[in-house]
């Protein structure tokens, strides 16, 4: 299968997070980065990153050229909406800039450049043709979906562990509290902001915030739509963020069948490409860098009354989301190579 051309555009915590997870990727042929930001600050943010430590490869910027491990990869400094690479023939463009409000006409314009597909790496202001979460929804992705949400980092870390439970004990009603380490789009010293809590210091607060977790789970888990409800906390960690989960539950539940159905599913194949199952005591540096969606805390689950359980999720809200944009490109290049072999 031939790889699939890739654009990224917008270059911040989120963007540089899938540059990592898809510069070696097997299905892509990573051929441009569009951002506000020059040239030099983006390949200096590339090369030293907080919590991802030092790229692993030699990087270098000349020109309007971005090069890594020997390949280039071009740079586009463009505030402008639709960013036209129509000259690279980028088959995937990873849209991942969070201060631009993504309208379907704007993303329409995007595709009219001459791009096949946009993942989304951030709410859009409409709904998108396909909202993705893998291991729970990838499979009915088509050819025909050209705008595909990524969903969030919660959504990617509760799904599994819900659908499980469903599937055990049925579920009558859920609530879930994404308590989320602080990013990019907090501030770090008390400003003006549209909402005020948005604008306290991020680093020195725990911040209630809100958050589109329960669209996407209603979109994604039809077997639980309308039963949920969501709120999240912004926490003073840079990394590691967690989705503590509260259902009442139609049949009866104590905490070793909770976690046995849990156990036993994150070892199928349905399951074991994006939820762990954890037995020892852990906290939030302890998930720095997994791979996995969801890392189910075994040690943190309580039940009460015989029908309420409530769990604990971690997950890396970096990396492992990342890493499902990778696997989305993977699922694309296979629907292409159908459809190529269809004709």
């Amino acid at each position: 299968m031939r790889k699939l051309r890739v654009a990224i555009n917008g270059f911040g915590r989120v963007g540089r997070n899938v540059f990592r997870a898809l510069y070696q990727h097997d299905s892509v042929d990573l051929v441009a980065v569009a951002d506000v930001a020059p040239a030099e600050p983006l390949e200096y943010l590339l090369r030293f990153d907080t919590l991802l430590g030092r790229f692993p490869d030699e990087i270098s910027v000349k020109g309007e050229s971005l090069f890594v491990a020997g390949r280039r990869i071009a740079l586009f400094a463009s505030a402008k909406e639709t960013v036209d690479f129509s000259t690279l023939d980028v088959d995937v463009v990873v849209e991942a800039r969070s201060r631009v409000k993504h309208t379907r006409e704007s993303l329409e314009a995007q595709l009219a450049t001459g791009v096949q597909r946009i993942i989304l790496c951030v709410r859009p202001e409409a709904q998108p043709d396909f909202t993705a979460v893998v291991g729970i929804n990838d499979n009915e992705l088509n050819a025909k979906h050209r705008l595909i949400s990524n969903g969030s980092g919660t959504a990617h870390c509760v799904a599994p562990v819900l659908r499980i439970l469903e599937r055990a004990f049925g579920i009558d009603r859920a609530f879930l509290s994404s308590v989320h380490a602080y990013t990019d789009q907090q501030r770090l010293a008390d400003v003006p902001a549209e909402h005020p809590r948005s604008g306290r210091a991020a680093a020195e607060n725990i911040i209630p915030a809100q958050t589109n977790a329960a669209n996407v789970l209603d979109r994604i888990l039809p077997e639980c739509r309308g039963r949920l409800s969501a709120q999240a906390l912004n926490v003073p960690v840079h990394n590691g963020s967690l989705v503590d989960l509260v259902c009442w539950h139609r049949e009866a539940v104590d905490v070793d069948a909770v976690n046995e159905v849990v156990r036993t599913a994150a070892a199928t194949d349905e399951f074991s490409h994006t939820l762990y199952y954890e037995d020892d005591p852990i906290v939030s540096s302890d998930i720095l860098g997994t791979g996995y969606s969801s890392i189910f805390d075994s040690d943190a689950t309580m039940v009460s009354s015989g029908r309420v359980s409530k769990t604990i999720s971690w997950f890396d809200n970096g990396w492992a989301y990342a890493l499902r944009v990778g696997d989305l490109i993977s699922r694309i290049q296979t629907l292409e190579a159908e459809e190529g072999a269809g004709q």
